[in-house]
């Protein structure tokens, strides 16, 4: 589905955004607030454009704009639903031009090095001077106040530091889209406090404490009794009994959980297992492993999604382990639209996942297809400035901003 940029059923139809968002979390929380409606503005740098765009893939080849840029499947699916300007930040014209952009905004995104919005003479002081009801987010990996606030980080950095690396194998990218989705939220709300009269909002977020938020089950168990956290079995807490069993196949696995007596019993019933009902007292640890040895024997024989579909009948909460050729061909996710085919003048038509928001009245959604660089220069400064034809000509004579040649195709989807 790919909606009209002016569509009035989006929740954040009319709103105006400014993007210095990149990689990953300042991408997403962008992505976010275009496809529920707000007219999202990337600006990129002729000299450094965006670092997705030429984001290496060892078994795909390079794929260039007809501008000689790079672009990739993964930056054109993190900024779908965006457009491009291409203004010089270090051009003194540049930066008076988006000051001039800024003063129509309502919000500016941001995570960029520390110092650098300041450097250009637009931290929100700056920018709120010119926009009182400015909304302005910034997405760091320590927050802009404090010892760390000079500190870089990338994603390593922040997983090392939250204590997830111990836990898990290490994710690059994770906490990105945990941000991301934060910022978007807190975009929502800071806007809703302008509406209601307050003056500008800044949000700042950083990436670890976002990240932090999620993570209560590594910190609480030491903060509360003073036990170190620690790699254990599949098990929930306060189930009568939970695991992850092989199945038949490969790699095949099903996770089970049995929450009360009488998802035991069933279970009991089932395997036709009468010596392990329950008593009064519930489960022993012998009785939970004679269990677990009968669910084993029984779904050795069985695929994930056989042991699935016959648990879930008995009212069972059970489900398969999958990989993600799984999810790409899971029944579920197509019945409800959770990709979108996206086509691309210099990608081709890639499958990406969709909005997740499901609103009935207001359901946003794709708006277009990543942005080739500096596409939408031209066409931001007459709709945001009511820029001449020659204004613009002046602008990218000055190298306040850079215009593509011809871009050949420019449909949206």
């Amino acid at each position: 589905m790919v909606l009209s940029r002016s569509s009035p059923t989006a929740p954040l139809s009319g709103i105006r955004v400014l993007s210095f968002g990149s990689f990953v979390a300042g991408n997403i929380c962008t992505l976010m607030l275009a496809e529920l409606g707000a007219d999202v503005v990337k600006i990129e740098s002729h000299d450094r454009p965006e670092a997705l765009r030429s984001y290496d893939a060892p078994d795909q080849p390079p794929v260039f704009e007809p501008s000689g840029i790079r672009t990739t499947a993964l930056f054109a699916g993190m900024t779908r639903s965006l457009r491009s300007a291409c203004i010089d930040m270090t051009n003194g014209s540049g930066r008076r031009t988006f000051r001039r952009l800024a003063e129509r905004a309502d919000v500016v995104v941001e995570n960029l090095g520390p110092g650098t919005m300041e450097s250009w003479g637009c931290s929100f002081a700056d920018l709120r001077a010119d926009n009182p009801k400015l909304v302005m987010l910034s997405i760091s990996g320590y927050g802009r106040s404090g010892p760390l606030a000079e500190f870089r980080a990338y994603a390593s950095n922040i997983n090392n530091f939250l204590g997830l690396t111990s836990a898990w194998a290490p994710d690059g990218i994770h906490f990105d889209f945990v941000a991301g989705t934060h910022g978007a939220c807190a975009v929502a709300a800071a806007l809703a406090e302008v509406d209601r009269g307050a003056p500008g909002v800044f949000v700042d977020m950083a990436q670890t404490e976002t990240g932090a938020a999620i993570l209560a089950p590594l910190y609480l168990d030491y903060l509360a009794n003073g036990r170190e956290w620690s790699a254990g079995p599949n098990e929930v807490p306060g189930s009568q009994f939970s695991g992850v069993i092989r199945c038949l196949g490969a790699d095949a696995w099903v996770a089970i959980e049995l929450e009360d007596a009488r998802d035991w019993a069933v279970m009991c019933s089932f395997l036709e297992r009468p010596d392990l009902h329950l008593g009064d007292a519930g489960p022993t640890p012998e009785m939970r492993e004679s269990l677990r040895e009968a669910i084993e024997e029984w779904a050795g024989a069985v695929s994930p999604f056989q042991a699935t579909h016959k648990l879930q009948k008995l009212g069972v909460a059970v489900g398969p382990v999958q990989n993600s050729e799984d999810l790409w061909r899971d029944a579920q996710l197509r019945s409800r639209e959770a990709f979108v085919e996206v086509c691309h003048p210099d990608l081709g038509c890639i499958e990406y996942p969709n909005a997740p928001n499901r609103m009935s009245r207001t359901p946003g959604g794709v708006r277009s297809r990543g942005p080739r660089l500096g596409e939408h220069t031209a066409d931001v400064l007459r709709e945001w400035l009511a820029c001449s034809e020659s204004d613009v000509e002046d602008l990218r004579t000055s190298a306040a901003v850079w215009l593509p040649g011809e871009t050949g195709d420019s449909s949206p989807c």
